[in-house]
């Protein structure tokens, strides 16, 4: 004679089967890229230049995500928004200011990183 088993203990016959989930439909992926971020180029700046004096000089204009120097005194810095850089850009440009670090004049310029 055969008893059923009283205990009680995981088997794969005990969930339900779901449904797969049905897949998006091809319009509403999203086909356009994320716009890249937006750096400022600064050349001719000292070469005793640091980071710290390129972030306490560009801040002022946005947030910054990034900032990095080579060896050849050229500093590219990675602005959160593309405002934020055109305005650096802008105030690199103005004629009666114009952009200084460390008592020198640097040049700046928008520098794409997908072109």
């Amino acid at each position: 004679m055969s008893r059923k088993r009283d205990n009680s203990h995981f088997s794969r016959h005990d969930f339900k089967r779901r449904r797969p989930l049905p897949e998006p439909a091809e319009e509403e992926k999203p086909t356009t890229r994320p716009t890249p971020p937006s750096a400022v180029v600064v050349m001719g700046l000292p070469l005793d230049c640091s980071v710290l004096d390129l972030k306490s000089r560009f801040e002022i204009y946005g947030s910054i995500s990034r900032i990095r120097i080579d060896r050849d005194a050229v500093g590219y810095i990675t602005y959160r928004t593309k405002d934020s850089a055109d305005a650096a850009i802008a105030a690199g440009h103005d004629p009666s200011f114009g952009l200084t670090v460390n008592s020198k004049k640097v040049l700046a310029f928008l520098y794409s990183l997908f072109s």
